[in-house]
């Protein structure tokens, strides 16, 4: 997928994201590729309800499941702090050893956003409606350096999406408890993960909204 070397044209494609993809839409795919950071990149249409976590709280990551298999930082002897509020969906088991944690990431923080977009979401999504949020996504997969000792749990794959749209849509369906699409760019170059790996975790969220 190339650079940014062309126009396009961003009310058409936020009004596309704005009512809502129901599948990949091929020509919406390659206008937005116009403007990514050139690379390789798995295109997904996801469905997931997100759900707001600050920074130590109960349903951190950070502060809860990172910890219980890796420590606290060695010289602090503290948790990873974020450093932001971000969303969470439920984790998925991959089998005995390993677990897949889904994070979207916001760019900027949610006092930012307008209180009347915001409702306006809620209304469409309590309506039954679906907008799509943008992001561009990582998959990374880590264990601990050793595995004579600690949890039976020794290895996360955690992907994370970064919100390029969809700040007021995603806050919207955590307050309206309701789902939303995101169209997301997986860049496998930045990504610590084999494509092997990137198929299975395809395979799983696709799964997971079939039976949702």
């Amino acid at each position: 997928m190339g650079g940014a070397n062309r126009n396009v044209s961003p009310g058409k494609t936020a009004n596309a994201l704005r009512g809502g993809l129901e599948r990949i839409d091929g020509t919406l795919v390659s206008t937005i590729g116009e403007v990514m950071p050139e690379g390789n990149y798995r295109v997904s249409l996801l469905e997931l309800t997100p759900n707001l976590v600050r920074p130590g709280a109960e349903e951190d990551y950070f502060a809860h499941e990172q910890v219980e298999l890796w420590g606290t930082d060695r010289f602090w002897d503290l948790p990873h702090n974020p450093k932001t509020e971000y969303y969470r969906t439920p984790s998925v088991p991959l089998g005995s050893s390993r677990r897949l944690f889904e994070f979207v990431v916001p760019m900027f923080p949610k006092g930012w956003l307008s209180e009347k977009t915001v409702r306006a979401y809620v209304h469409q999504l309590s309506a039954g409606e679906r907008p799509t949020a943008l992001a561009v996504s990582v998959l990374d997969i880590r264990g601990p350096a050793t595995r004579e000792e600690g949890p039976t749990l020794n290895e996360h794959w955690c992907m994370a999406h970064y919100l390029l749209d969809g700040h007021h849509k995603t806050y919207a369906a955590f307050l309206a408890v309701k789902p939303i699409t995101l169209l997301s760019f997986l860049t496998t170059a930045e990504s610590v993960a084999t494509e092997e790996n990137v198929d299975r975790v395809l395979e799983v969220l696709t799964a997971q909204e079939s039976t949702s």
